[in-house]
């Protein structure tokens, strides 16, 4: 909800003014100084396979559409995307498909802090689909080297439904409430802000500036706006009814808010779109209503920018205002602020974190895993082409013929019947000395095509990749361990790029997300969806064991932070020296393993004392009748 006129604004008019010139400038920088937005475009064109814009291809693709089946289109071979999508899938088995993707370790004694800690971070990738945006932000980077999520913790207004009236037992009532929890949001690459003076995998760290736009309808940004903090928000009416930049296409790559053009056979072309009046659509006046209504757009451009600046240079008296601080400001229609707080948080980042997966120390200058291979799928389509125009050669025959002897349509008459008439120059003389057609000959077609294919297969080559890892069929003799081996072998380019996010993308999402929930998660009752158990999250004990806490995932899983096979040994140990059992506690030390490992449910297993000790006796007259029965029996006495 917007403030009260009386409350005092989170920032001076002078200072505001300042962050919209600073966000000009930044978009300057990312957008006007680098053609970003055109790699980007032609990049998603080579893994569209939209890359051929030539008259010859819209023109055999129109015929098609309208029922010609005879002409024959270009082909595009598919390298690009198999490639993209077959590290994608390695990847998002490696990090995604687990639950939670990122577990807790922490030290015996805080165990049920750890059962909580998971317990959140579960609800919380449920509740914001932490994965679909991970698995979107890594493609991202497979195609461009560069994608982006917004790591944050939010707080948003939804509904309970709780205890009904007794006059309505039927119905549920809804009561509003409030939802806290770390949100994971992937950011369109088009869109997205970044210093370009440091790497993009280093830019929270380093940068000076991250930040996106949106392109929000009326109802979405007034619902947005209602979100906010009360204490930090400003200017709503002149944000509702500030105007609407033009929406940037494919043609212009300077501005805000930018669609690209890729397929043009899409369901809504971006050239095509327009906004969607729906006070017009209805025949209603929205300015006509109240004695002084707001005069709404039909939509808004939503830009979230976050900064390291120093508050005394923009005017802002703040506390300690001489000293770089981080500041999140939302401006509307790149000219109104809506809100400005400064960012307190323990990580000290700016919550926008690059997925860069090359890594290779180039910054902008990297090639993606995509960009490697699309010469490869350029000289494979040409190639393939090539051979196909020979076909057509095959279906339109070239010839000769003499126009004052036959006519131009009379011989282009496909009819299988036709008639063709001969003019009177020709009497006398053989139909031969007319017409001549050109014989046709593919003698190199099959070299071509077989070219065409060991080209394709350096893109295999170039990525580290092999057929079976792209779910098709590689003929050969190995043996199960031989080809287990290779295949191991293979995945070592993979394991790399894994590696390499591990350390510059999920090592700080981790670390965000830990710090917000220590920071922010207030005193909540959660069940933990893998095994059903109700927790009792205390901010208070999460907090005392900050330290103590590891987050992992699934390429640093906890069977890695805590050794499996180092139990087993003292295991097998302990019946051959009984000391061990003395000076460790065995059973404890299993419970731990298995509560590592989430299976927090034994807990609901364990016996009272009463139950252990009877359950101690039970054992022990097993064991005494046991060995009665397995004695000799004594030998009888008194006299023979």
């Amino acid at each position: 909800m917007a403030a009260n006129p009386n409350t005092p604004l989170p920032i001076p008019t002078d200072a505001q003014a300042k962050v919209v010139q600073y966000l000009k400038l930044a978009v300057d920088i990312t957008n006007s100084s680098f053609n970003i937005r055109n790699q980007l475009l032609m990049r998603d064109r080579a893994y569209y396979r939209e890359e051929d814009q030539s008259k010859e291809q819209y023109r055999s693709t129109a015929a098609n559409n309208s029922g010609d089946p005879s002409k024959i289109q270009n082909v595009t071979v598919p390298v690009v995307m198999p490639q993209v999508e077959s590290a994608l899938a390695y990847l998002s088995d490696t990090f995604l498909s687990g639950y939670p993707i990122f577990g807790v370790v922490a030290p015996p004694a805080e165990q049920d802090s750890m059962a909580a800690m998971e317990a959140v971070i579960g609800e919380n990738s449920i509740r914001s689909g932490w994965p679909q945006q991970l698995m979107q932000a890594m493609r991202d980077g497979l195609k461009y080297d560069l994608g982006a999520v917004e790591v944050v913790w939010e707080k948003k207004k939804t509904f309970n439904i709780g205890t009904p009236d007794v006059k309505s037992l039927g119905v549920g009532k809804v009561a509003p409430t409030w939802y806290e929890g770390n949100t994971i949001k992937r950011l369109s690459p088009y869109n997205t802000i970044f210093d370009t003076r440091v790497s993009p995998e280093k830019n929270h760290l380093e940068g000076e500036f991250a930040g996106y736009t949106e392109l929000l309808s009326r109802t979405e940004t007034k619902k947005r706006m209602d979100d906010l903090d009360v204490l930090s928000t400003m200017n709503f009416r002149a944000a509702y009814e500030s105007a609407t930049p033009s929406m940037d296409g494919a043609n212009n790559v300077g501005g805000d808010f930018y669609t690209p053009e890729v397929n043009p056979n899409a369901l809504l072309p971006a050239s095509n779109r327009t906004d969607f009046s729906w006070t017009a659509w209805v025949g209603l006046d929205s300015q006509q209503t109240g004695n002084n209504p707001i005069a709404y757009k039909d939509s808004y451009e939503w830009t979230v920018l976050y900064c390291r600046i120093i508050p005394k240079e923009f005017g802002i008296n703040v506390s300690d205002k001489s000293s770089v601080q981080i500041w999140k400001f939302i401006i509307i229609n790149r000219s109104v602020v809506v809100f400005a707080q400064r960012q307190t948080n323990a990580h000290n980042y700016l919550p926008i974190i690059a997925c860069k997966p090359s890594n290779d120390g180039m910054g902008w200058q990297s090639k993606s895993f995509a960009e490697n291979v699309i010469p490869i799928q350029r000289i494979s389509s040409a190639l393939t082409n090539s051979a196909l125009e020979s076909q057509r050669r095959k279906v339109y025959d070239r010839m000769f013929y003499d126009p004052t002897k036959v006519r131009k349509q009379d011989i282009e008459n496909t009819s299988p019947v036709a008639r063709i008439p001969v003019k009177s120059a020709q009497f006398g003389k053989g139909i031969a000395d007319a017409i001549y057609q050109v014989p046709y000959r593919d003698d190199g077609v099959a070299e071509i095509m077989q070219m065409s294919q060991q080209i394709t297969s350096m893109g295999d080559i170039i990525n580290g990749q092999n057929r079976v890892q792209q779910g098709q069929f590689q003929k050969g003799n190995k043996t199960r361990t031989e080809f287990e081996t290779v295949m191991g072998n293979s995945n070592s380019r993979q394991k790399m790029a894994a590696i390499a996010l591990e350390y510059t993308f999920y090592v700080p999402i981790k670390e965000i997300i830990k710090s917000n929930i220590l920071q922010y998660q207030p005193p909540v009752s959660l069940m933990n969806s893998s095994n059903g158990q109700t927790v009792e999250v205390d901010p208070t004990k999460l907090r005392t064991a900050l330290i103590s806490f590891k987050m992992t995932d699934g390429l640093l899983p906890s069977d890695k932070l805590i050794d499996p096979a180092t139990l087993q040994l003292l295991l097998q140990a302990a019946p051959a020296m009984p000391q061990i059992a003395v000076e460790y506690d065995l059973m404890g030390i299993l419970g731990y393993q298995l509560s590592i490992n989430g299976a927090h449910w034994i807990k609901d297993f364990k016996r009272t004392p009463e139950q252990q000790q009877q359950t101690l006796q039970t054992i022990r007259a097993a064991s005494q009748a046991s060995t009665a029965v397995d004695q000799p029996p004594a030998p009888p006495t008194g006299a023979p």
